[in-house]
């Protein structure tokens, strides 16, 4: 209760302060986690990564930190400003928007698949801002972070569907031209809960059940905007094409993947090394 009350008060000055100020805070933050457990979890995590290119991970999980930093007071932004909308057209880029308004003009809804690469709360946000978005997302155990977490998500638009038992709702949505975002990678990605695991299906088996769409994005940055990158509709859907999908947008910007403390967790019985 404590933790909370403390964060409702930094989250509500991070709402208002200067970008620079932020910036600043931020640096100071990123350099106290560096100094923690955090480190060695996310380079643990980078470590068990089949990388494709050649990484400094040492150099890597610095600059992911500070990523989630930054992840964390956009968190607090929209949580705590009065109208976190503001500034969305100017702060976002669009590329390849256009393949999903030409998807839309079907009336039929489209289903937009992510992971949790970039600063995901304004390529969301955008999109919640924009079109009919719905996410998709599984309730959190802390009752204390899912009031924060809805909350924060009625405070941009943006309508929640919780995937257990929400297969009916998903499907009707859909039939009104709305649009579901899946952010998928932990249940896609077969490092955290392998290769048969059920959840894998779940996109793929809704898109074959209702023909609509599906269509990936990506949120990117470069010095000054978030980029939110549509790709082409997918001809075929399935978990292995999302897994590669995946695994490919992880190893060209893998400082921005947000799971490397995930995946970088000790599980029950590992010997730590």
């Amino acid at each position: 209760m404590i933790a909370f009350f403390l964060l409702g008060i930094y989250g509500r000055l991070i709402a208002y302060l200067p970008p620079w100020c932020v910036s600043l805070l931020g640096s100071l933050l990123a350099r106290v986690a560096l100094a923690t457990s955090l480190r060695e979890r996310v380079e643990r995590g980078m470590r068990r990564f089949p990388w494709t290119k050649e990484y400094d991970v040492a150099d890597l999980s610095r600059r992911h930190i500070r990523f989630l930093v930054d992840v964390f007071h956009s968190m607090l932004y929209f949580r705590y400003h009065h109208r976190p909308q503001y500034g969305l057209i100017n702060k976002v880029k669009r590329e390849g928007e256009e393949y999903l308004q030409e998807a839309l003009k079907d009336k039929k809804g489209v289903i937009l698949c992510s992971l949790h690469l970039g600063d995901f709360l304004w390529s969301i946000s955008y999109l919640a801002s924009a079109y009919p978005a719905n996410l998709i997302v599984r309730g959190e155990s802390d009752p204390q972070w899912e009031a924060f977490g809805l909350k924060m998500r009625q405070k941009l638009g943006i309508k929640t569907i919780y995937s257990e038992g929400g297969a009916l709702k998903m499907k009707a949505r859909l039939k009104q031209g709305e649009i579901l975002i899946f952010v998928i990678d932990q249940y896609i990605l077969p490092f955290f809960h392998g290769t048969n695991h059920p959840l894998r299906e779940v996109m793929p088996r809704l898109a074959q059940l209702t023909g609509v769409p599906v269509i990936p994005f990506y949120t990117l940055h470069d010095n000054r905007y978030v980029i939110v990158r549509f790709l082409p509709p997918l001809k075929e859907v399935s978990p292995l094409g999302l897994e590669a999908m995946m695994m490919q947008a992880i190893n060209e910007s893998p400082s921005l993947w947000f799971w490397w403390r995930r995946l970088g967790k000790i599980k029950r019985g590992e010997r730590r090394h």
